[in-house]
Formats: structure tokens, C-alpha cells, sequence
């Protein structure tokens, strides 16, 4: 389902829900009003099953909502994070002098680069699991670089620190990829919808009424499913994080040199 948009997703969700109700209750319903219903009506014994069915499998799908939306915000609030700390260690790195400052800033933005074209593509998962090369390059010239002043020896201790931060960051994000839900509450889930429109199925009343309340409750359980299922996926194609703190941080303050409007030096 990554491929689809949220509104494809929406209608997936809703539709198939619909459609596998409807046909439950073509399918169900000579075997209900024979086996179920052949003495008396049993309506409001199953409206009463139904309830208290659906009173324990809302407080689930509540349950997984609220914890797929904090996951959802823990990956939006750690690309701000990356954000400010890419700015805060691109200007710390203006205390270096040339022209390892310059190397280190061009490796900087265009990692910063990479994030949005590359690692985080809005269609697909993360192309790589490992150590950012550019990461790595930063450090490893951080590390070799030897300061001659209190500065410059406090600005490379900050900028080791801040790189590994980077790299701490990056690799949480790609862990939030593949979803917080384990597949077994998935399973969980998808059997409870299952009863729940069985139970829908059971009752005995004119086909369009029926038809109508069990197309309207299957409708509100396809959106209650969707929303988990996309914020399950915060890199996909439906409801997904925004990298906009980052795309503003490289188009306002990881300017090339010769664009920042400042004399050159000689």
C-alpha cells in the first residue's frame, strides 16, 4: 500500500469493508433467519452481543490509534531535531579555518540534500540502512583535524558530538520506517473487524435497512482501520512527516560560498 494516496487508501479501506459486509449478509442471511432466527426473533439479543463487541474493539482500535499518532509525532518532532542541529553545526563549523571549514560545510549540505532527495523519497522506504558516508566523512575529518587554539580545540569536541547526534538521528528515523505495530495486534485487528461484520451479518430486518446500517458502521471501521494503518507509516504515501525544517534549514542557511554575499578571501 505504499504506493497509494491517502484518499487511494481511504477508499480501499471503506470500500473493502463495505463490500465484504454486504456480501456477508447475502451470504448469511437464509442461514440466519433458519438457524438463528426460525422461533423467535433474536435481534436484540445479538444488538446486545454487538454492543458490548464493539465497546471492547473500539477501545482497541483507540488504543492503536493513540499510539500509531505518537509514534507518528516522535518521527516528525526528530526531523526538527535533525534540523536544528544540522544549522547549529553548520555555523560552528564557521570557526574552522579554510578550507577545511568550506569542505566540511559543502559535505554538510549536501547530506542535507541527500535526506530530501534521496534517503527519505516520499514514495518509498529509506535506499540505505547503514552509516551515511557523508556522516562519516565529517567525522573522520573532524577527528583528524588538529586545533591549535582553545577554540578551535572546543569547536571540534562540539562538532564530534553533534555529528554522532546526526548520525543517532538518522538512524532512529530509519528505524521508524518499518512501523511500530507488531503484525500479531495486525492480526488482531483484521479478526475483530471480521466478528464485528459477522455480527452485523446476523441481524433479521428488510434488506435495505440492513444494507444501509451495516454499509454506515463498516464505512466508520474502514476509516478507524486506515488511520492506524497510515500513521503506522509515516514514510509512505498517505498521511506522511513533512522534511520542510530541514529543506529550510539547506535553502536558507547551507547557502554555497559564493552565494552568501560575503567577501572572499585573497
Amino acid at each position: 500500500m505504499n504506493d497509494l494516496s491517502t484518499i487511494q487508501m481511504a477508499l480501499l479501506f471503506c470500500g473493502g469493508f463495505v463490500i465484504a459486509t454486504w456480501g456477508g449478509i447475502l451470504l448469511c442471511r437464509p442461514y440466519a433467519r433458519r438457524w438463528i432466527h426460525s422461533r423467535r426473533n433474536a435481534n436484540d439479543m445479538i444488538g446486545f452481543a454487538l454492543a458490548s463487541y464493539a465497546t471492547l474493539y473500539g477501545i482497541l482500535l483507540g488504543l492503536l490509534a493513540v499510539e500509531a499518532y505518537q509514534d507518528f509525532s516522535s518521527v516528525q518532532d526528530t526531523i526538527s531535531r535533525k534540523a536544528v542541529t544540522l544549522a547549529t553545526l553548520y555555523q560552528d563549523l564557521d570557526s574552522l579555518p579554510r578550507p577545511l571549514r568550506e569542505r566540511l560545510q559543502a559535505e554538510l549540505r549536501n547530506y542535507a540534500g541527500d535526506t530530501l532527495e534521496m534517503h527519505w523519497n516520499a514514495t518509498s522506504h529509506p535506499i540505505s540502512v547503514g552509516a551515511s558516508p557523508r556522516l562519516r566523512t565529517i567525522l573522520a575529518q573532524l577527528l583528524a583535524f588538529q586545533p591549535t587554539t582553545k577554540g578551535e580545540e572546543l569547536m571540534q569536541e562540539m562538532g564530534v558530538q553533534r555529528v554522532n547526534t546526526l548520525i543517532e538521528q538518522r538512524r532512529t528515523l530509519l528505524a521508524s520506517a518499518g512501523g511500530s505495530i507488531p503484525e500479531a495486534l495486525w492480526w488482531v485487528v483484521g479478526l475483530g473487524a471480521a466478528l464485528f461484520m459477522l455480527l452485523m451479518c446476523l441481524f433479521d430486518m428488510e434488506p435495505h435497512a440492513h444494507f444501509v446500517l451495516s454499509g454506515a458502521l463498516a464505512i466508520f471501521l474502514g476509516l478507524g482501520v486506515y488511520i492506524i494503518a497510515t500513521l503506522d507509516n509515516p514514510f509512505g504515501r498517505g498521511v506522511t512527516v513533512t522534511f520542510d525544517p530541514v529543506k529550510a534549514i539547506r535553502d536558507e542557511l547551507m547557502k554555497p560560498a559564493a552565494d552568501d554575499g560575503l567577501p572572499r578571501e585573497k
